[in-house]
């Protein structure tokens, strides 16, 4: 295994100069990727939310009845 002793040297050389590292210049496919499944992310937790709150909705509970789900303690 080669050793560095200069890294302005070998990342100037020929052989080495652009890339260092895999995938490099596809950080902004990257960012895409990661900002449609960020939006998705807040789309599918608004639904699931909705549906919860709309079933909650429909039973109509009334001030007083968490009452009747206290223990008697």
């Amino acid at each position: 295994m080669a050793t560095v002793t200069n890294w302005i040297d070998h990342l100037s050389a020929k052989e080495v100069q652009g890339a260092i590292y895999p995938g490099v210049g596809s950080e902004g496919v990257l960012v895409i990727i990661l900002v449609v499944l960020w939006i998705g992310w807040h789309v599918i937790a608004a639904r699931q939310e909705s549906e919860k709150l709309e079933k909650l909705a429909r039973k109509r509970h009334g001030p007083n009845d968490w009452k009747s789900n206290v223990t008697d303690g």
